[in-house]
C-alpha cells in the first residue's frame, strides 16, 4: 500500500494526533503494512506495556477502629502509617500497642491532610519489626 492510499478514519486520527513524532512514523510504516487496525493494536500494546513498567500506584490501606468513646483512623501505605483520632491519648495508645506486638516506628514530620477529618493526626515511619515486647 502507497502512503497516498492510507485513509485514516475520524477515531483512528483522533487517537494518531496523540503520539509523538516516532510514534506517529511506527503508526504509519504499520499501517502501510498491516493496515489502520494492526497498526492502531501495534500502539495500543506498546502503551499498554508502558503503563504496566511505570505504574508506581502505591498500596494504600485505611481502617477505622472505636476505643472508648473516639474512633481512630488507622491508615498505612509502603513504610508508613498514619494515624487520625478526637483524643490524642487514643493514638499514643495505639502506637504503644505496635510497639508492644514488635513493630518500630519513628515519627515524621507530615501535615494532615484534607481527607483527614479527625482533629489530632500523627504519622510514622516504619522502621522494622522485631520479636513482641512485654510491657511488664
Amino acid at each position: 500500500m502507497m502512503l497516498s492510499e492510507l485513509n485514516i478514519d475520524e477515531d483512528a486520527f483522533d487517537i494518531f494526533v496523540t503520539f509523538n513524532a516516532m510514534e506517529k512514523i511506527e503508526f504509519l510504516s504499520d499501517a502501510m503494512e498491516f493496515g489502520i487496525d494492526a497498526a492502531m493494536l501495534t500502539q495500543f500494546g506498546k502503551i499498554t506495556d508502558n503503563l504496566k513498567y511505570n505504574n508506581s500506584t502505591v498500596p494504600i490501606s485505611s481502617q477505622d477502629f472505636v476505643s472508648g468513646n473516639y474512633r481512630l483512623c488507622v491508615t498505612t501505605m509502603e513504610g508508613e502509617v498514619q494515624l487520625n483520632s478526637e483524643s490524642r491519648k487514643t493514638i499514643q495508645n495505639f502506637v504503644t500497642k505496635l510497639f508492644a506486638d514488635g513493630l518500630i516506628l519513628t515519627p515524621i514530620k507530615k501535615k494532615k491532610s484534607d481527607m483527614d477529618m479527625y482533629r489530632y493526626f500523627k504519622a510514622y515511619k516504619v522502621v522494622g519489626r522485631c520479636t513482641p515486647v512485654s510491657l511488664s
